[in-house]
């Protein structure tokens, strides 16, 4: 009985030393919110994909701030004399629409994006590719998704 008493002691002396932290001031709402994005679908693409193929990947997302802008980057490494270099440029952008699907609990948009030949400059080793899927609120806060890597198409 005595180790019981000591023990709920114990306790109450650690919970009352214990203070909430609030994130903000207590009362006060924040309207800054991250989109998000939803993964539970596959982002597949072949490995080494033909030119001219078309790859349509399906982004799954929600927002309680509103949308300003939804991208499709194509981020492209190459590899020269053991150094990588990354260039990242805007492959597509789409407006906001709503598709809000109550299956998939999230607006829906089907992006797709044509595989196109990079160059490879003298004394590349290996270039490589990845998708992201970026969705940026009015706010100007945002979430990315990217795809696995794939090998492009030669020039």
């Amino acid at each position: 009985m005595r180790t019981q008493i000591i023990w709920a002691l114990a306790a109450f002396l650690v919970l009352a030393a214990c203070e909430r932290q609030f994130p903000t001031t207590p009362g006060a709402v924040s309207t800054e919110f991250y989109p998000v994005i939803q993964t539970t679908n596959a982002w597949t693409i072949p490995a080494a994909p033909a030119s001219g193929a078309v790859v349509t990947l399906e982004l799954v997302f929600n927002s309680y701030s509103p949308i300003r802008t939804i991208n499709l980057l194509q981020v492209t490494n190459r590899t020269v004399s053991g150094t990588v270099m990354r260039d990242t440029v805007v492959s597509a952008t789409f407006m906001y629409q709503a598709a809000y699907s109550a299956i998939k609990g999230g607006d829906t948009l089907l992006m797709n994006y044509t595989v196109r030949p990079v160059p490879r400059p003298a004394g590349t080793t290996a270039v490589t590719q990845q998708l992201i899927g970026e969705i940026v609120n009015q706010n100007g806060l945002l979430k990315r998704r990217a795809s696995g890597t794939f090998t492009s198409p030669a020039m």
